[in-house]
């Protein structure tokens, strides 16, 4: 019997938390390993992840990997005068061989994070290794315990769009640095068909489209629409853009009257004087309150990469109010459950529209499910992925 194929798989969070869509992407790329029958050792990063005992316990609870290596950025400094000589000197040397480039966003990549890997890999023999984000490419850079794994970087996002606002930051420094950084793998997975459209000029034959995937959501026998509107949202700098936006420019256009449940770490940046909202800081499934709301928002105004919230809606058969960035990452621009507009009395009136015109509600509500199962069902990225890994057996 053929031995079980295995794969090392590093993302810096928690993913059995499920608090973003990152992490939500990561879930249902380990859950594919599982079905599939591909032994996962997992590795993330201590601080980043905010990994405690219990969210240890949390995550090798859910059995999404066999084990759990949890990496330090930087040694204990348990003594100042040992850590300069053994670790300091040497990592600014290690650093210097990076040849990190002034203008670019962050390499995370540290000689502490490199030699735990490495430890890893002298001890395992991998078929694949799969590292999250371009900020840790470089673990993969002349490594000489990689073996005959196909490395895989899985970019969620196009790093040098999302740090462009940063100071001193340098446009062409740091497109050239993020394509040094992919060339480094045999594969690079892209989330959306921009992105990969745009890597494929670089890197021919290397890039895989690989969406947002999610299982079919069983709709229940009755639903009890509570909820006119529903936002999730994490707080983070795009999203609080986008949020100041929408309580400042289109909340005043809509009714007093309306319901909105709004969910999620942005709950920090709205307002308390706001009455009519039903606030909800975390939940562990987003299912129960999407089926008891009528119409999503996703007021984005900048960043790249899919809209995890857009899909989510679309798996449920929701219609959405958003934005052009709302749209991000969907193949089909147009017939997909989204009514588009960055104008903010535009998209207040959306809004109204879809609340008060049965017809078009249910027009759209047809659309986006139909979108969602072309597009991002697990059976339909299952197949992208198995083409990917050159796995030839069926879902399990």
């Amino acid at each position: 019997m053929m031995a079980a194929k295995r794969a090392l798989f590093f993302f810096p969070l928690n993913p059995a938390e499920q608090n973003s869509g990152s992490q939500n992407r990561v879930v249902n790329l380990l859950l594919y390993f599982k079905r599939r029958n591909i032994e996962v050792d997992f590795a993330s990063k201590l601080v980043w992840g905010k990994w405690t005992e219990a969210s240890s316990k949390l995550f090798n609870e859910s059995s999404l990997a066999k084990r759990l290596f949890i990496f330090r950025r930087k040694p204990e400094k348990k003594n100042a005068i040992s850590y300069f000589f053994n670790y300091k000197i040497q990592h600014l040397a290690f650093e210097k061989k990076l040849r990190l480039v002034k203008g670019s966003f962050p390499n995370h990549t540290t000689l502490n994070l490199r030699r735990q890997l490495d430890a890893v890999l002298k001890e395992n023999t991998y078929d694949y290794i799969i590292i999250s984000y371009a900020y840790w490419a470089d673990l993969v850079k002349n490594n000489p315990y990689l073996g005959k794994a196909t490395t895989i970087i899985d970019t969620h996002d196009l790093l040098s769009a999302q740090h462009q606002h940063d100071a001193g930051f340098d446009r062409t420094a740091a497109i050239g640095d993020e394509l040094r950084r992919l060339s480094l793998f045999d594969q690079i997975w892209a989330i959306s068909p921009e992105e990969t459209y745009l890597f494929e000029q670089f890197f021919k034959g290397k890039v895989k489209y690989i969406p947002m995937m999610m299982d079919d959501v069983e709709k229940p026998a009755k639903t009890f629409r509570v909820f006119d509107l529903i936002y999730v949202a994490t707080d983070n700098p795009h999203n609080l853009i986008s949020a100041a936006w929408f309580f400042k420019e289109v909340y005043p256009l809509l009714p007093a009257t309306l319901s909105i449940c709004i969910i999620g770490t942005i709950l920090d940046h709205v307002p308390a004087t706001i009455s009519n909202i039903h606030r909800v800081a975390f939940t562990a499934s987003l299912t129960d309150y999407y089926n008891r709301a009528k119409v999503v928002i996703c007021p984005m105004l900048s960043g790249t990469g899919v809209k995890v919230k857009v899909v989510e809606a679309m798996a449920h058969g929701l219609p959405v109010v958003c934005t052009s960035h709302g749209i991000d990452g969907i193949p089909e621009k147009v017939n997909n459950g989204c009514l588009v507009s960055n104008d903010a009395a535009r998209f207040a009136a959306n809004i109204m529209q879809l609340l008060q015109n049965e017809a078009l509600y249910a027009q759209q509500s047809e659309l986006a499910l139909a979108c969602f199962k072309r597009n991002f069902t697990t059976q339909t990225v299952y197949k992208k992925l198995d083409a990917a890994l050159n796995l030839n057996n069926e879902e399990g």
